[in-house]
C-alpha cells in the first residue's frame, strides 16, 4: 500500500449514517419513545427509520380489557406490522377469543409479559378455564420474563390438562394467590428459570418448593417474607451455588433466630454481586457477615430505619463496591470519619434519609469516596426528611463534592433557586435532574457551562411568596443563562402546556441551536386513538 492509499483510508471514516437500515433500526430499538422522537429530528432518513416497526418494537403494549373490549384492541392491532416484545395484560374475560388472536399474532416476538389487575376495576380476580389458560401459555412460548400480579381463578380446577412448557422463560415473578388451584406446577411449566421473585405466606408451601427445586440454577432471587412468622424462613437452608443477586423483605420484628438464619444464608452466598435487605433494623453482625463472606459485591441496598454506627466502616472493606443505596435512615459525619477509603464506589443513592450536619458529612464523604461521580438524593416516599431549602444539603454538595458528574435532587416541595448559588463549583457536572413541586424562579442560576443534559420535572415556575412580589425569570432566561452548553432538555408536559409559552420554547431554540427538546409525557395504550397511531 502506497502513501496515497494510506491517506485515503485514514481520511475515510465510517459513521452511523453508513450503517445498513437493518443495523440502524436494531440500534435505535434500544431507545425509549422519547429518545426516538429526538433522534427522528436529525434528517429524513432518521425520521423514517426511528419510527419503523423494528425500531419501536420495544414499545410496551398495554391491553386493558377492563377499559376496552378485546375486540376493540383486535380491530386496531389486526393490521399492525410491529413485532411487539413487551405486553401488560389486564383482562377479565375473552368470550369472543379476540384476546387470544392478539396473543397469537405477536407470539413470535413476545419477550416480557406482565399479567396485572386494573387499579380501577371492580373485580379483584379473574376466572378462566383450564383450556383458556393452556391456550394463553401456548402464545407465551417465546417469552423470557413472566410476571403475574393478579389473582387468577380456574373455573374447572379438577380438569386434567397438560399445560405447555415455557422453556425460554428465564425470569418469573409471582405475587400472592396468583393462581388458585394445584394444577399450576411452575417447576414443570418453566424448567429453565434463573430469576425468581415470589412471596412467602403462612400456610402455603408451593413457593418455597419452587425455590428449593430451582436452587441449583437460580442466579437472581427476590423474596417477600413480610407475611410469614418470624422463624419460617425455611428456604435459607438451601444452597444456591449460582446466586448473584439477592433481595429480601423480611418481618419488621426480627427475632434473633431469624437474623441468624439470614446471616447463615448470606455467609454461604460467596458469589453475590448485589444484595438488597429491607427490614426495620440491620445489625452490625449482619453487615460483618456481608463484608467478610460476599467480597464480590458491587451493589448494596439497605432499607432500614436504623443502622449501626460502623456501617460505612464495614462496607468500605468491600473491594468491588460500585453503588450504595441507603433508604429511610439517619446518617451523620462520625459514621463516615471512621471508614476506610471506598476504592471504586461511583454511585450513591439516598432515598428519604436524614443527614445530620450536612456540611461536615459531605466533606467527609468526598474524602472517603474519592471516585464518587453520581449522587442521587430522593425523597421518594414524601416523608419530608429532606427539605433542601432549609437543611443546607445542596450548598454542602456544591462546595465539597467537586468530582460529581451526575446530580439528581427530588424533593416534594417548591425549591428556591437561591440554594443553587454555588452550583457552578461543580465544574465536572454534566447531568442535572430536578424533580419537585415547583421552582421559585426569582433569581438566576450561576453559569454551569459543563452541563450537557438537563431534566426539569417540575409542575410550575413561580416567584417566591414575597411582599412585594419579585419579578421571576422566564424558563428561557433561566436555562439559557445558567446552562448555555446544554445539549438535551427534558421538560414535563404539565410545565409546557400550562406555564411555558411557545414563544419561550422558540427563544430557547434560537439560543441553544444544538440542543434537543422533548416532553416527558407517556400516553397510555388505553387511548384508542393513540393505539391506532402505533
Amino acid at each position: 500500500m502506497d502513501c496515497g492509499e494510506l491517506e485515503t483510508t485514514e481520511a475515510y471514516q465510517l459513521t452511523i449514517d453508513d450503517l445498513p437500515n437493518e443495523v440502524f433500526e436494531r440500534i435505535v430499538s434500544y431507545l425509549n419513545v422519547e429518545d426516538c422522537k429526538v433522534a427522528s429530528l436529525v434528517n429524513y432518513r432518521w425520521s423514517q427509520l426511528c419510527f419503523s416497526p423494528i425500531a419501536l418494537a420495544n414499545v410496551q403494549l398495554e391491553i386493558n380489557c377492563a377499559v376496552l373490549e378485546a375486540s376493540d384492541y383486535w380491530t386496531v392491532l389486526e393490521s399492525s406490522c410491529r413485532p411487539y416484545r413487551n405486553l401488560v395484560l389486564k383482562f377479565a374475560s375473552d368470550d369472543a377469543g379476540d384476546l387470544l388472536k392478539i396473543l397469537d399474532k405477536f407470539q413470535s416476538s413476545w419477550e416480557r409479559i406482565s399479567i396485572e389487575q386494573d387499579a380501577d376495576a371492580k373485580l379483584l380476580r379473574t376466572e378462566i378455564s383450564v383450556g383458556f389458560l393452556s391456550r394463553m401459555l401456548q402464545a407465551f412460548s417465546n417469552v423470557k420474563q413472566l410476571t403475574i400480579k393478579t389473582v387468577i381463578e380456574l373455573s374447572n380446577p379438577s380438569c386434567e390438562t397438560d399445560l405447555p412448557q415455557l422453556n425460554r422463560v428465564e425470569a418469573i415473578c409471582l405475587y400472592k394467590n396468583c393462581f388458585d388451584g394445584d394444577l399450576i406446577a411452575w417447576t414443570r411449566i418453566c424448567p429453565n428459570v434463573k430469576y425468581i421473585g415470589v412471596p412467602l405466606q403462612d400456610g402455603r408451601d408451593e413457593f418455597p418448593r419452587i425455590i428449593q427445586h430451582f436452587s441449583h440454577q437460580i442466579e437472581h432471587l427476590s423474596m417477600d417474607a413480610r407475611f410469614i412468622e418470624r422463624d419460617s424462613l425455611d428456604f435459607v437452608h438451601e444452597d444456591f451455588p449460582r446466586l448473584r443477586k439477592f433481595r429480601l423483605l423480611y418481618p419488621i420484628s426480627n427475632s434473633t433466630a431469624t437474623v441468624n438464619l439470614v446471616r447463615s444464608f448470606i455467609s454461604r452466598c460467596s458469589n453475590l454481586t448485589e444484595i438488597s435487605l429491607f427490614t426495620n433494623v440491620i445489625s452490625q453482625d449482619t453487615l460483618q457477615t456481608i463484608s467478610e463472606s460476599c467480597t464480590q459485591l458491587q451493589v448494596v441496598s439497605l432499607d432500614t430505619n436504623e443502622i449501626p454506627h460502623s456501617t460505612f466502616s464495614i462496607l468500605s472493606k468491600l473491594p468491588l463496591l460500585k453503588q450504595l443505596i441507603l433508604q429511610k435512615m439517619t446518617v451523620e459525619p462520625a459514621m463516615i470519619t471512621s471508614a476506610a477509603i471506598f476504592p471504586v464506589l461511583r454511585r450513591l443513592t439516598c432515598l428519604s434519609i436524614r443527614i445530620n450536619c450536612p456540611e461536615a458529612f459531605f466533606q467527609q464523604l468526598h474524602k472517603k469516596m474519592p471516585r464518587l461521580t453520581w449522587l442521587e438524593l430522593l425523597d421518594r416516599f414524601r416523608y419530608g426528611f429532606s427539605n433542601f431549602n432549609q437543611n443546607g444539603v445542596v450548598g454542602a454538595i456544591c462546595v465539597h463534592m467537586a468530582n460529581l458528574q451526575r446530580l439528581a435532587l427530588v424533593d416534594w416541595a417548591t425549591l428556591d433557586l437561591s440554594i443553587f448559588q454555588n452550583l457552578n463549583m461543580l465544574s465536572n457536572l454534566i447531568e442535572l435532574r430536578l424533580k419537585c413541586i415547583g421552582l421559585n424562579a426569582n433569581r438566576t442560576i450561576p453559569c454551569c457551562a459543563g452541563v450537557r443534559k438537563l431534566m426539569l420535572d417540575v409542575d410550575t415556575l413561580k416567584p417566591s411568596d414575597t411582599i412585594p412580589p419579585k419579578c421571576h425569570l422566564s424558563l428561557a432566561d433561566l436555562i439559557s443563562q445558567g446552562f448555555h452548553g446544554v445539549k438535551s432538555i427534558e421538560l414535563p408536559h404539565q410545565l409546557l402546556d400550562s406555564t411555558v409559552s411557545e414563544r419561550e420554547i422558540a427563544t430557547l431554540r434560537s439560543v441553544l441551536t444544538d440542543c434537543a427538546f422533548y416532553r416527558r409525557k407517556r400516553v397510555p395504550m388505553t387511548d384508542r386513538d393513540y393505539a391506532a397511531l402505533l
